[in-house]
C-alpha cells in the first residue's frame, strides 16, 4: 500500500537543495556536463535513497556515471571525488573534510539537524539535513514522490532497532524461512528485517549493481535483484564456483552464532570490575571467548561476525535455553568491529525504565547522541587527535546513530595526556562506554587484546566505487548482461528538443516495443552519444515507469 505524505514540510527546517537542470550551468562550474556520481550509505535506507535519487536524476536528463557506497568504518578517507563530476551524497552522516566539501554538489541526510553555526557555514551550498526518520523519507518529500509506508516502517524498525515496537520476534530473523515469516504478526516486516542481514553483509559490487538495476521502490525487487547478482561477485576461493546468496548466508550465520557464543555453556554475570578482570586477563590484557555479560551490557568482541540484531537474537535463544538466567536483564548490547564500537538497546529504548545516569546527572535517552557526546568529550579533554593525517581527526573517526543504536567508527591512536598517556584510545573508549552504561566501573586505562586480525587495514582508494561502464545489467527478459565495452551514452529527444539520458537496455526496450526506424537514430561520435528522435514512443514508455516525469 502506498501513502502520500501531503507535503509535510513541518518536518523540514528549510527548503531542499536543488540541482539546476541546465547543462550550461554545470559546464560553467567546470563539470563535463550533466555527469553524476551517486554516493550512499551501505544499508537499506541508503539503497532506497540512492534508487529514488537515481530515478529522479535520469528523468531530469542527468547522466549517471557511477556509484560509491560508504560506511562509517572508512568514512571518506578512501574515496576520491572527481571535481569534473556532479557529486551527489545521500544518507551519510558526515561530509568530507573541509578541503573537499566543495566538491559535493548535492547532499541530503537525516542524522539530526545542523547547528546554527553549521547552517551558516552551509547556507550557500546544496546541503540539507532533515528531521525525518529516514533519508528515503526526506528525499521523497522534497521531490514530491509518493512514499511507501511499508518501506518507511522497515527503515524505522531497522535503523532505530524498534523490532518489538513492530511486533517482530528476533528469533525468526536468523532463520530465513518463508514459513516462519508467514507465522509472524507482520510477515512483510519480518521478511524485511531478515533480509537486511543479507544486505548488510553483502559486497559493494552487488549493492551498486542492485541500485543501478532496480527502479521499483520495493524490498522484494531489491531482494530478487540481489539474489540474481550475488553469485557473479562472490566465488568459492578454493573452487571458483559462484556462491548462492541464501546458502552462503546460512553458513555465515551458523559460523557467526558459534563464534559469538564461545565455548561457555553457562554465562557468568560480572557485577564488579575486579571479577571481570580476574576472570578474563591473560598476559596483562583482557582476552574473551564469545560474548560476556558485564552488568547491564552484553559485550561482543571483535571477529565474531555478529551485529546488533544477531546478538539480540542469540541472547533471546540463550535465555530460552537457560544459558543466561532469566532474572538477569540485559539492557544494552555492545559490539566491537575491529576499531569500531557500537551500542544498541536490547529492547526498545523507551522500554528501559532505569536508564543510565552519567556523571553530572544527565540521563542517556538517545544512544546516537550519547556516542556523539562521548567523542566530543575525548576530543576536548583527552587530546583525541591523529597527527599523522593531513585531513584531521574529524574526517577519520565518525560518531552518530539513532535513539536505539549508536556508533563510533575507526578509533585510532594512543593518548598523549596524563594520566592515560600511552593508553590506546580504542581501549579507553571501550572502558568508558562500559562504565557509563553497564553499572560496572572499569578502569579507564584497562588494556584489551588487539582486535582479531590486528588494526584495520586501509582499503584501496575507491575500492567501493564503480563506474557505470563496469556494472552488469538485468534485461527485461531476466538475463544478466556483462558490461558492454563501448563508451556511448543513450539519449532520447523530447518534443521540445531536450535530451533525456536512459540506459542502453531502456533504449533498446523502447525500440523492441515500438519498432523504431533507423532514421529515428542519430549517432554523435564526437560526444559519444546515441540519440533517439522518438518522443512519442518515449512518452508512452515513461508512463509505465515508477516515478515517471511529465513529458
Amino acid at each position: 500500500m502506498r501513502i502520500q505524505k501531503f507535503n509535510d514540510y513541518n518536518k523540514i527546517n528549510e527548503a531542499a537543495p536543488r540541482l539546476p537542470k541546465s547543462e550550461d550551468y554545470w559546464t560553467k562550474k567546470g563539470k563535463t556536463g550533466k555527469d553524476v556520481m551517486i554516493y550512499t550509505h551501505d544499508d537499506m535506507d541508503g539503497i532506497f535513497s540512492a534508487i529514488v535519487v537515481k530515478k529522479y536524476l535520469k528523468n531530469a536528463g542527468f547522466n549517471i556515471k557511477g556509484y560509491g557506497v560508504l560506511n562509517y568504518m572508512d568514512g571518506w578517507k578512501n574515496t576520491s571525488l572527481d571535481p569534473k563530476m556532479i557529486n551527489v551524497v545521500v544518507d551519510f552522516a558526515s561530509m568530507p573534510d573541509k578541503e573537499r566539501e566543495d566538491l559535493i554538489d548535492f547532499y541530503v541526510d537525516h542524522h539530526g539537524v545542523y547547528s546554527d553555526e553549521e547552517k551558516e557555514h552551509f547556507k550557500d551550498k546544496p546541503v540539507l539535513k532533515t528531521k525525518t526518520d529516514s533519508a528515503y523519507e526526506g528525499i521523497c518529500i522534497q521531490l514530491g514522490y509518493t512514499l511507501n509506508s511499508e518501506i518507511l516502517d522497515a527503515i524505522d524498525m531497522i535503523d532505530s532497532a524498534k523490532y518489538t515496537h513492530y511486533k517482530i520476534d528476533w528469533r525468526q530473523l536468523l532463520d530465513f524461512s518463508w514459513e516462519s515469516f508467514k507465522k509472524s504478526e507482520n510477515p512483510k516486516l519480518a521478511f524485511a528485517a531478515a533480509f537486511n542481514q543479507f544486505l548488510k553483509r553483502s559486497d559493494h559490487k552487488t549493492l551498486i549493481e542492485v541500485i543501478d538495476n532496480v527502479d521499483d521502490v520495493s524490498i522484494y525487487a531489491i531482494y530478487n535483484a540481489m539474489k540474481r547478482l550475488y553469485p557473479g561477485n562472490n566465488k568459492n576461493f578454493r573452487t571458483g564456483e559462484p556462491k548462492d546468496m541464501l546458502s552462503d548466508a546460512e553458513w555465515r550465520l551458523s559460523t557467526m552464532a558459534k563464534r559469538t557464543r564461545g565455548k561457555d555453556t553457562k554465562k557468568t554475570i560480572y557485577k564488579s570490575a575486579d571479577d571481570f578482570i580476574k576472570s578474563n586477563t591473560s598476559n596483562g590484557e583482557i582476552r574473551l571467548d564469545g560474548y560476556q555479560l558485564i552488568g547491564d551490557i552484553a559485550f561482543v568482541p571483535s571477529g565474531t561476525w555478529a551485529n546488533a540484531l544477531r546478538i539480540r537474537t542469540i541472547l533471546l535463544e540463550d535465555y530460552d535455553s537457560g544459558v543466561i538466567p532469566e532474572e538477569h536483564k540485559v539492557k544494552f548490547c555492545m559490539l566491537q568491529y575491529g576499531n569500531t564500537i557500537q551500542v544498541a538497546a536490547f529492547d526498545d529504548m523507551d522500554k528501559i525504565f532505569e536508564k543510565p545516569v552519567l556523571k553530572g546527572g544527565s540521563i542517556v535517552n538517545d544512544l546516537g547522541s550519547y556516542m556523539n557526546g562521548l567523542l566530543k568529550n575525548f576530543q576536548e579533554h583527552l587530546g583525541y587527535y591523529e597527527p599523522d593525517t593531513s585531513v584531521g581527526q574529524e574526517e577519520i573517526t565518525v560518531s552518530g546513530g539513532h535513539g536505539g543504536i549508536g556508533t563510533i567508527s575507526n578509533i585510532i591512536g594512543k593518548c598523549n595526556e596524563d594520566p592515560c598517556k600511552e593508553s590506546r584510545f580504542l581501549d579507553m573508549f571501550k572502558n568508558k562506554i562500559i562504565s557509563d552504561l553497564s553499572g560496572v566501573k572499569l578502569p579507564i586505562k584497562l588494556k584489551w587484546i588487539t582486535p582479531k586480525g590486528g588494526p584495520n587495514k586501509a582499503p584501496k582508494m575507491d575500492a567501493k566505487v564503480m563506474k557505470k561502464s563496469d556494472i552488469r545489467t538485468i534485461n527485461k527478459f531476466g538475463d544478466i548482461l556483462e558490461p558492454v565495452e563501448e563508451d556511448f551514452d543513450y539519449h532520447v529527444l523530447s518534443s521540445d528538443g531536450s535530451e533525456y539520458q536512459i540506459s542502453r537496455d531502456e533504449f533498446l526496450e523502447i525500440g523492441l516495443e515500438n519498432g523504431m526506424n533507423p532514421s529515428d537514430i542519430n549517432i554523435d561520435i564526437d560526444n559519444k552519444k546515441v540519440i533517439g528522435n522518438f518522443s512519442d514512443y518515449f512518452k508512452k514508455w515513461l508512463i509505465k515507469r515508477p516515478f515517471h516525469v511529465s513529458f
